[in-house]
């Protein structure tokens, strides 16, 4: 008899839907083209999240097909900068810490640990710590072309 197991939820259930939304969990060689057009071959991994501050790229090209992903950590009143998703759409996955997530078309909106957040492409954004604590997220971002 087979045995079910629960679904992922939170912060599990966000990273495992993007990951399945891009066809990573069925590996990235062979078929997958990289931006540039040729095979790119991946090999899955698992690490440890860096300890310190500031910001940390999690995934770079040669690591993944299309994802990028980096981990922020804004110290109380820092922000990370007006910026724009451009032709990519990205999740802010929090792991500590609140703040808030401006855009142009959406103002301020409340974000903290284990709540995330999704700004399709071509959203101006910038993330602020209005907390009393660091603020910890990893943003996952993607190509909305691949061409």
């Amino acid at each position: 008899m087979p045995v079910s197991t629960p679904a992922p939820t939170g912060i599990a259930a966000a990273i495992a839907l993007l990951a399945l939304g891009l066809g990573c969990f069925s590996g990235c060689a062979g078929h997958h083209h990289g931006r540039t057009g040729g095979p790119l071959r991946c090999e899955p991994f698992i690490r440890e999240l860096p300890v310190g501050g500031g910001y940390v790229r999690l995934l770079e090209e040669g690591q993944s097909v299309v994802m990028r992903s980096g981990l922020v950590t804004l110290q109380p009143g820092e922000n990370c900068g007006w910026h724009s998703t451009e032709d990519y759409e990205e999740l802010i996955i929090c792991l500590a810490g609140a703040g808030e997530v401006e855009t142009d078309s959406g103002g301020r909106r409340l974000i903290r640990a284990n709540h995330y957040a999704y700004n399709p492409p071509h959203t101006r954004h910038n993330v602020y710590n209005t907390g009393t604590e660091p603020l910890r997220y990893i943003y996952v971002v993607a190509p909305t072309r691949t061409e």
